[in-house]
């Protein structure tokens, strides 16, 4: 017969081997219709030859040579090719007919053995396949690996047809998968199979799975995985990147137990799935501008060199998933923003952190006893409308964390919030509102180190309690009531901005460093304490009943550029000490300067005076006593010296007159 090019035309050339024809009927023309019969090295076994007619004497096997099934054109059925022992074969191709190969070993000698089925026909490896250089299946037919485990190394290149595994672990697990775009790999039904890598255009059905793939290599597979039906599930392992850029349907699990899963497609898991995982040190990644949609994640560890064990490595990306952590556990985003629409269960006893120098967008509702801790420079960001409930701490050591639930929604329920770990530049850790009423009234400690800043944004918050030395950023009309709960706070920071701060509730607030803030003070109830510090503010507004302590021990000053004394309220300052402490108001609403004893200025009455003494001095605007236990006290000193002078100026004219008389 004459060979088709399109078959078997590639290999003699390249290989430039003898080629023989499977021919089990002599010089008879062809191979004979049913030509099972045994493939080996033994002279007794001559069932080849020369002639791609068939017409030619048969021969026995030569090792190394190509082998063509069959001669002629008459073998189109199926039959058996009983491998006795070992045999070595170039390469094979299968140009009419589907024969099986049973017992023995097959070794593919060439440099580029390939394995050649035409369409319509179907080879069947049954017999183990040995080799050092893989194989390229080419032709539109079908190889079937059997049942037996195969030996071969090197890579498994399907260009053509469909490569359909017959067992489970018929594909050396070291051996990498190429499938060419055109061409597809069968799992069949309910088998398993493990490979290095996986690459390529084409079609991989993994049907009931599942398929494990990964080593150190790092890939692009960017063809279609389907389970057909099935259930097939995906499992990733080595330290390599599997990347999934095409747009896959199965519909089982994913499970990432090594290495990196890299998403360029939203459909690259297929069919949305409950109980996907990420394992520690293990990374889903995504990038390409995405949007992928699962049921859950299981999420545990910090992923690769502690970059994320889910990690946005590009562009905006969104995974429409739960997560749920397994242990403490790290989100990642190396630029652009991941947005994670689903819950985010934190558990009970682990820490979800957020780091790199993108950005992270959580819509979904925090859950859970445990915490979050924000570094890296990038910025976390609570959106949506569910309240988050997470009840650990948060720690924003730097970068930056936006609350931008919808106003009036819990993105902080509960436990500390510790703003900057008080060794980065100032302001470098941020807590930003971008809506009011973010921050529940019963959280805890918020306290801003000195790298800190809660930055209020022109939104309105009431907290209970605040510590620390960094900033409270208030914008130009922001709002932050603290005390809310009736706490007691301690700060030592800067107030920035021209909005209101507000003391609320029974509790103490105490400034422990000089500030100057050209906002509004506004004082409502319980007591405010100048430790030893100056204080310069835009507005003081008394709208309750509040104790004013310029403390006991070091001088402190107090001036307002204006001040406000709401009707029906009174200011209490104690620990004052005239000459020591100042209060000072430039202007003071409805007062008169010089005046006392009428509203405003009998509101406010300094410890151990009657509120009728208050005055607001003419010459210096300061509000004090009158008279002041040290003006009064030098004023008698004045009176007593100035009567000593003239007891002695009119002694002195007597003795005078005495002298004069004498004289």
């Amino acid at each position: 017969m004459t060979l088709a090019a399109g078959w078997f035309g590639p290999v003699a050339p390249i290989h430039a081997q003898t080629t023989l024809f499977w021919d089990t009927n002599g010089a008879t023309a062809g191979a004979g219709s049913s030509p099972s019969a045994t493939w080996s090295t033994s002279s007794s076994d001559k069932n080849w030859t020369t002639s791609s007619a068939g017409t030619a004497s048969t021969i026995q096997w030569t090792n190394g040579s190509n082998a063509v099934f069959s001669a002629g054109t008459d073998a189109t059925g199926s039959y058996t090719v009983t491998v006795s022992g070992t045999v070595s074969a170039a390469g094979i191709t299968v140009e009419e007919g589907s024969p099986t190969f049973s017992g023995g070993i097959v070794t593919l000698s060439g440099t580029t053995p390939q394995l050649s089925v035409a369409s319509g026909s179907t080879l069947t490896f049954n017999s183990q396949i040995a080799g050092t250089s893989g194989f390229t299946k080419t032709g539109t037919g079908t190889l079937t690996l059997g049942s037996t485990a195969n030996a071969y190394t090197g890579t498994t290149t399907v260009n053509a047809g469909t490569l359909l595994l017959g067992a489970s672990n018929v594909i050396p697990d070291a051996s990498a998968l190429v499938i060419g775009s055109g061409a597809t790999v069968d799992l069949g039904w309910g088998h398993s199979e493990t490979v290095a890598s996986l690459a390529g255009a084409g079609t991989l059905d993994i049907k009931g799975g599942p398929f494990t793939v990964g080593d150190s290599t790092s890939t692009t597979f960017s063809g279609v995985l389907m389970d057909s039906g099935g259930y097939g599930s995906l499992v990733k392992q080595g330290t390599g990147t599997l990347t999934l850029s095409g747009a896959n349907t199965f519909s089982g699990l994913t499970t990432i137990n090594a290495g990196a899963l890299n998403l360029q497609n939203s459909s690259a898991l297929g069919g949305s799935t409950y109980g996907n995982i990420v394992a520690s040190g293990a990374a889903l990644q995504l990038q390409n501008n995405i949007s992928v949609t699962e049921g859950s994640f299981t999420v545990s560890g910090s992923g690769i060199g502690s970059t994320g064990a889910i990690r946005n490595i590009s562009g905006n990306n969104t995974l429409n998933a739960a997560l749920n952590l397994n242990a403490s556990s790290t989100l990642g985003s190396d630029a652009g923003t991941l947005t994670v629409t689903g819950d985010v269960n934190l558990g009970s006893s682990q820490t979800l952190t957020a780091t790199g120098a993108g950005n992270l967008n959580l819509a979904g509702a925090l859950n859970g006893s445990s915490g979050v801790t924000v570094a890296g420079t990038g910025t976390l960001t609570y959106s949506g409308t569910s309240s988050n409930s997470y009840t650990g701490s948060t720690l924003i050591n730097s970068g930056t964390l936006q609350l931008n639930k919808t106003a009036g929604t819990n993105a902080i329920a509960g436990g500390t919030v510790t703003i900057g770990d008080g060794v980065g530049a100032a302001n470098s850790a941020n807590l930003t509102l971008l809506a009011s009423n973010q921050i529940a009234d019963y959280a805890g400690l918020i306290t801003i180190n000195s790298d800190g800043r809660l930055n209020i944004n022109n939104q309105q918050e009431s907290i209970n309690t605040v510590a620390g030395t960094g900033t409270i950023d208030l914008g130009t009309s922001g709002y932050l009531g603290v005390g809310v709960n009736s706490g007691s706070s301690i700060f030592g920071g800067t107030i920035a901005g021209t909005g209101v701060l507000e003391k609320l509730g029974s509790g103490t607030l105490t400034f422990t460093s000089s500030f100057n803030f050209s906002g509004e003070l506004r004082l409502t109830g319980g007591t405010v304490i100048l430790a030893g510090i100056s204080a310069t503010v835009g507005t003081l507004h008394i709208t309750g009943n509040t104790v004013l302590d310029f403390g006991n021990s070091t001088a402190s000053m107090l001036n307002a550029t204006n001040l406000i004394v709401d009707s029906g309220v009174t200011l209490t300052i104690i620990n004052w000490v005239s000459t020591t402490d100042y209060f000072y108001a430039q202007n003071w609403n409805g007062a008169t300067l010089g005046g006392s004893g009428t509203a405003p200025m009998n509101q406010i009455t300094f410890s151990g005076y009657s509120n009728n003494s208050t005055q607001w001095q003419s010459f210096d605007h300061q509000i004090s006593p009158v008279p002041e236990p040290a003006t009064y006290g030098a004023i008698l000193l004045g009176l007593a010296l100035a009567w000593v002078f003239w007891q002695r100026r009119d002694a002195l004219r007597v003795q005078r007159s005495r002298l004069a008389i004498i004289q």
